[in-house]
């Protein structure tokens, strides 16, 4: 035994004896090792790298899963709010256009009621305002005779009352022809005292005294004298219509188509039946002018335009 123990310690002795002999023989052995150590580090990092890389590939897996799963449960909910929506678009939007339609045609209707009734109430109130406007005037002129007829008891002399017409076509021009007219009147100390429809009442002025200056006035308007510029409102404005006829007491202005002809009456042509329909046909009481003394009439335009 004892032989054995140390024959096998021989062995060891000498297997030592050639190793350290053999790493001294064998060039860069510790920088092997290291690399062999090295190696042996870097398989177990490449092992947990491929056990990363396995995990984090179910972990994709599972997320694209649950994805799939969601973009499914997506596409069924947008499915079923296009079906809620395709019923709503059938179901109640024509039943609410409806409905709006009615209500918008019902305030429609209403407005156009309130409309008329505005409308109404407006002429009401314009109709209300010209009554009380020509009632305050018939109190006014009611007043004035009232007092001339106390004048008169007391004796004075009566007011003289002549007639007047004013007709133009067409008729807007009537509402710019008013304004000159009365003017022109009272311009030759004339007062309206009543107007009827086209009818005029003056007063203030004898028909005689009135017929010597309106042949002055004719006489001014044949020379173009300055006298007659008082009355270039009144033929503007008849000159630029289509017919029409002022007058006050003898003196007339017609405006036929044909011309524009201004004229003084004698004072017992007025008293005829015919004269008082003469206006009626501007033509014909142009011509009717035309036949009166030079002296009584003048012919302001033959064109058919103003002057």
């Amino acid at each position: 035994m004892t032989v054995v123990l140390v024959l096998l310690c021989l062995a060891i002795a000498g297997r030592e004896l050639y190793l350290a002999f053999e790493r001294k023989r064998i060039p860069g052995a510790p920088e092997i090792a290291d690399i062999r150590t090295q190696l042996r580090a870097l398989k177990g990092t490449r092992d947990e790298l491929e056990s990363l890389r396995a995990s984090q590939r179910e972990q994709l897996d599972r997320l694209t899963r649950e994805q799939d799963r969601d973009r499914e449960a997506l596409g069924a909910a947008d499915a079923r709010i296009r079906s809620l929506i395709a019923q709503i678009n059938d179901r109640m939007v024509p039943d609410v256009n409806d409905k709006l339609s009615r209500q918008r045609e019902a305030l429609a209707t209403q407005d156009e009621a309130l409309t008329r009734q505005d409308e109404a109430l407006t002429r009401q109130n314009a109709t209300v305002d010209a009554l009380a406007a020509e009632v305050a005037g018939l109190r006014a002129n009611l007043a004035r005779r009232l007092d001339q007829a106390v004048a008169a008891s007391l004796g004075a002399e009566p007011l003289d009352v002549v007639g007047g017409v004013l007709r133009v076509a067409p008729a807007s021009t009537r509402a710019l022809l008013t304004l000159p007219y009365e003017r022109f009147a009272e311009d030759h100390g004339l007062r309206v005292e009543l107007t009827d429809a086209d009818r005029y009442y003056l007063s203030g002025r004898s028909p005689r005294a009135l017929e010597s200056d309106f042949i002055d006035l004719v006489r001014a308007l044949r020379a173009g004298s300055e006298e007659a510029a008082r009355m270039e409102d009144v033929l503007d404005v008849l000159g630029s219509a289509d017919r029409g006829a002022a007058q006050i007491g003898p003196l007339l202005v017609v405006r036929a188509p044909e011309a524009l002809v201004c004229g003084v009456l004698p004072l017992a042509e007025l008293l005829r039946p015919e004269t008082a329909r003469l206006l009626d046909d501007p033509s014909s009481a142009a011509r009717r002018l035309r036949n009166l003394p030079e002296t009584r009439f003048a012919v302001l335009s033959e064109t058919g335009t103003s002057r």
